[in-house]
């Protein structure tokens, strides 16, 4: 791994990934991950979300440990993931949050904009707000731009510190249109979302400090190593830069 840059994965599902995949990107500068809770189907109950809980904070750290990556891992409730009995169960969540291991609460957020997502996230932003703990904020391909401005409307309104808030998925669109404010900014370098093309151009219109990169690899088409490719060509021009959104920012956000 020497002289290959450093990247903490900000935002992925690497639990569905195979380990010699997560093996060959931790040899070329993948040093930590950092999990969020998402399955691609709606849960049946509460007790599903539980046993994904379970996997990630028990099973998922052991098959990581023998390649020699950390695994940081962020618990919640996706706004296509909420199951049945949702606002009778969501305080359990704080339990889990406080786990050792456990660094945000994610991937939560508004997808459609329907009623139910936009309580779910409230209701977890509260929970989330008293134990002092980021959040990763889901946004979605459709209506971006109009979905993110309602979630940092709900943010500000909850009295969540915006600070401990990552808009993920961010794009030039957002950029444009999304107002300022003091939220950490996430780029998901994956097809459909983010080139690593795109990425170099949106990274320098940014504030360094406020940048994360991750690949937000899933069931869905992902290029998990377009993240240290940014980087490479990020330290090929300025070394801080690439080590700030490469994993500074990530040690800091997080709190590791």
């Amino acid at each position: 791994m020497s002289g290959e840059p450093v990247w903490i994965d900000s935002h992925n599902h690497h639990y569905l990934t195979s380990l010699s995949v997560l093996s060959d990107l931790s040899q070329r500068g993948l040093s930590g991950l950092v999990e969020a809770s998402w399955i691609p189907v709606r849960p049946s109950s509460w007790s599903t979300l539980e046993d994904l809980f379970r996997w990630l904070t028990e099973v998922e750290r052991q098959r990581l440990s023998r390649i020699g990556v950390r695994l940081m891992v962020a618990l919640g409730v996706h706004p296509r993931c909420i199951p049945p009995g949702f606002s009778s169960n969501v305080k359990r969540l704080e339990g889990w949050l406080e786990m050792n291991g456990v660094v945000a609460l994610g991937e939560v957020g508004i997808d459609s904009g329907s009623e139910e997502e936009r309580e779910a996230f409230r209701e977890q932003l509260r929970v989330v707000r008293a134990l002092d703990r980021p959040a990763i904020v889901h946004t979605p391909r459709m209506r971006k731009a109009e979905i993110a401005r309602l979630e940092l409307q709900i943010i500000r309104e909850v009295g969540f510190p915006e600070e401990l808030a990552v808009i993920d998925h961010f794009n030039a669109e957002l950029l444009n249109e999304l107002p300022k404010g003091r939220y950490m900014v996430g780029l998901s370098l994956q097809p459909g979302k983010l080139s690593v093309e795109e990425a170099v151009e949106l990274v320098y219109r940014l504030e360094p400090e406020r940048i994360l990169i991750n690949s937000d690899s899933s069931t869905e088409p992902s290029e998990p190593s377009w993240g240290l490719e940014l980087l490479r060509r990020l330290s090929e021009r300025d070394g801080e830069l690439a080590r700030m959104a490469g994993w500074k920012n990530a040690q800091r956000f997080f709190g590791l």
